[in-house]
């Protein structure tokens, strides 16, 4: 069936990257993808196409690193390549370099946070994720909202004694206190905190966003995802070792923590968005490895269906 064909095929990460490239390009050669951010003396195609590549190979990357895991089960290797597929058809809705680079770092620290779980040295692992999350609010203020998910983490693993508490803290505090000292010895403080700190208040406004059919599309291709996951794995289906349950079932948690400030939160919805496609490629990947049938080769190409809609809204918009 094509559902196990994809999920098993040998060529299937060559054949999803190949698609994004051209789906990429596509979006590059548009005459309105560059418009208003040309600079004299720089062609406008160059303005357009940079951020985008330096945006994809940042989700190439964190593709790779997604697929590489191994706390996940080895049928859900090619989640990877499914998340490089979602990135290449939704990250020129919002290509910016910088919500590409957060959503790694958000990565990168939710993988740290859940490998933390049983760990030998539980420590060092919490003061390099929270470490992260401090990195990750001082590029994208909006990440303020992500802490509730870590503190939740901490108590729902017990892995928060006094020690880890005592780590968790001084990670999160470790990037500010080098940002701080640095104003301080070049007496730039003006220039560097007071912008900081003007960002860090006004992400407290809670702005609900407008209605789009991209807007819609996006939220039909995360809850077409998250609830069968959802339904499926708390059905009883749900994995074998508890460390894969326990870690799955955060993950969803993960995705509807998001889906809530990504429909909240206007002004960080793109931030939002991008940070939730690794959450859902693991679910998708959940589903489709879960078992195959007619019924589940039904969802497989309505969740396809819905990406390459997509795509094309994104590309019409354009134009």
């Amino acid at each position: 069936m094509l559902q196990g064909s994809f999920a098993t095929g040998r060529y299937t990460s060559t054949v999803l990257f190949v698609l994004s490239m051209l789906v990429m390009l596509a979006a590059c050669w548009l005459p309105t993808s560059s418009a208003g951010i040309a600079q004299p003396g720089i062609p406008v195609l160059l303005c357009g196409f940079v951020p985008r590549i330096v945006s994809l190979v940042i989700y190439v990357f964190a593709a790779v690193l997604l697929s590489r895991q191994t706390f996940f089960d080895r049928r859900m290797k090619w989640m990877g390549a499914l998340y490089l597929w979602l990135v290449a058809v939704s990250t020129f809705v919002n290509g910016n370099p910088i919500i590409a680079f957060s959503s790694l770092l958000f990565l990168a620290s939710i993988i740290l946070l859940l490998l933390c779980q049983y760990s030998a040295n539980p420590v060092g692992i919490l003061f390099t994720s929270f470490m992260l999350l401090g990195i990750l609010i001082l590029v994208t203020p909006f990440s303020l909202y992500l802490i509730p998910l870590y503190l939740a983490f901490g108590f729902f693993a017990n892995v928060f004694s006094a020690r880890g508490i005592s780590a968790s803290l001084l990670g999160l505090v470790t990037p500010f206190w080098l940002v701080v000292g640095t104003a301080y010895v070049f007496s730039c403080t003006e220039t560097f905190i007071e912008p900081l700190w003007e960002e860090l208040t006004d992400v407290c406004n809670v702005e609900f966003p407008g209605f789009s059919i991209l807007l819609l599309l996006l939220l039909a291709l995360i809850l077409v995802v998250l609830l069968p996951a959802s339904i499926t794995f708390f059905g009883g289906t749900s994995p074998s070792k508890p460390l894969l349950r326990r870690r799955f079932s955060y993950i969803i948690v993960v995705n509807i923590y998001l889906l809530l400030l990504f429909c909240t939160v206007s002004s960080g919805a793109g931030f939002f968005y991008m940070c939730q496609l690794p959450c859902t490629a693991i679910l998708t990947s959940y589903l489709f490895a879960k078992k195959e049938s007619k019924l589940s080769n039904v969802y497989f190409v309505i969740v396809n269906a819905i990406i390459v809609a997509i795509a094309t809204q994104s590309l019409c918009l354009m134009l």
